[in-house]
């Protein structure tokens, strides 16, 4: 073979080569993100959690007791009336939801929307044990009127595992619990204890 053939072919064989490791790399390009796609698509596709099977729209109201109130009236965290020509003095209804898991575990989440006086902690368990807290979520906090609050956040939700618990006439107490009132004549840091009521 001459060296001019073997020139050529050896040409020939580079660009066969090269255009075959582009092929590749082409392919593969199409591929991969194609995977990573599907991976993030079915990432994004799960969305809450994936043990309940059952969901429903229910009652819950959060309170502090008339004994411990200056009213000398319940105070419900879960009614946003502000006095004082709006006293948060009732319940209220169909305001909470109930998740039932796969195992029979039932979560009540209870809105806290109250800004006369928010909720700043409260404990982790019932003072009988038969309702314990799981999750607390806060939130950003204006007082109402022009009163003030030292606090920017206070309670938003409360998430309460009530699987052992009756409803209806029962109460589940704790305590301690943590509030600030913005109202004047009440104004300051509070250690009322928080009792929940719902119908479930």
């Amino acid at each position: 073979m001459s060296k001019l053939q073997t020139t050529n072919l050896s040409r020939r064989d580079f660009f066969k080569a090269a255009a075959g490791a582009t092929i590749a790399v082409a392919a593969a390009g199409s591929v991969l993100p194609n995977v990573g796609a599907g991976k993030a698509f079915a990432a994004q596709s799960a969305s809450g959690r994936a043990d309940v099977v059952e969901t429903r729209t229910v009652t819950g109201n959060v309170y502090v007791d008339k004994a411990d109130t200056p009213i000398k009236k319940n105070a419900y965290l879960t009614n946003d009336g502000n006095p004082p020509f709006n006293m948060p003095t009732s319940p209220v209804e169909g305001n909470a939801t109930l998740e039932v898991t796969a195992d029979g575990k039932k979560l009540l989440t209870v809105p806290i929307v109250n800004d006369t006086f928010g909720a700043l902690s409260i404990s982790d368990v019932s003072t009988d044990g038969s309702v314990s807290v799981v999750d607390v979520a806060m939130g950003d906090w204006t007082a109402p009127n022009s009163w003030s609050t030292p606090y920017e956040q206070r309670i938003t939700s409360i998430t309460f595992d009530v699987t052992n618990f009756a409803g209806g006439a029962a109460i589940a107490t704790f305590s301690p619990c943590k509030e600030y009132a913005t109202f004047p004549l009440y104004k300051g840091d509070k250690d009322w204890d928080l009792h929940l009521i719902a119908e479930l």
